[in-house]
């Protein structure tokens, strides 16, 4: 059981800070090998080979600042080789951290390992359209049940789409970038049901 009290939905803060994308050539590469990248929770391991990324660039739109942490694709983070070890170290078994070029400049994306069923059904809100959740914003309350999260450092739940988690315990996300400083991230407080 992790040690925390507040869970934080973790987003990329897109408006301020530059976001990375996969390079031209690297797309068509994937393409041509039917090998598109996805991150499913399970390691990749010697399957993965370093992925070309470049800072996403749409005129008139692009902010100039480049942030500590990147937002990659919809919901990938990446991060710099500086901040490798503290990840490492912090994070340890809860994401694989998986090598990126950036011109030339190591990155890496996190990839988070496993996903926890941790909703708590009787009070999350889900927001319904037509007799069905709503694809576009899945709930009007979310509530995740505290004891039903084993590994707070980061995480993925179950049933929460593309939707990712960390606590304000020692060594989370949350913990580490608030520690070093760092940019390009912003935390949501969910509420907690014990």
């Amino acid at each position: 059981m992790s040690d925390f009290n507040k869970v934080y939905a973790v987003g990329v803060n897109a408006g301020e800070y530059q976001l990375l994308q996969e390079t031209m050539f690297e797309q068509s590469v994937q393409m041509t090998e039917n090998d598109l990248y996805t991150f499913d929770g399970k390691r990749k391991g010697d399957a993965w080979r370093p992925v070309s990324v470049d800072w996403l660039v749409v005129e008139g739109e692009t902010p100039e600042k480049r942030p500590d942490i990147a937002g990659w694709g919809a919901m990938a983070f990446a991060i710099p080789e500086r901040l490798k070890n503290i990840f490492e170290e912090g994070l340890g078994e809860c994401v694989e951290l998986l090598p990126l070029d950036l011109n030339g400049e190591a990155w890496y994306a996190l990839n988070i390992l496993g996903e926890q069923d941790a909703i708590d059904p009787e009070k999350t809100e889900y927001n319904m359209k037509n007799g069905r959740v709503s694809r576009v914003r899945r709930f009007k309350k979310l509530v995740l049940n505290k004891q039903r999260i084993t590994r707070g450092c980061l995480f993925k739940v179950k049933g929460s789409g593309i939707h990712t988690f960390t606590t304000d315990e020692y060594g989370s996300l949350f913990d580490i970038c608030k520690k070093h400083s760092l940019s390009g991230l912003k935390f949501s407080q969910v509420e907690l049901s014990i």
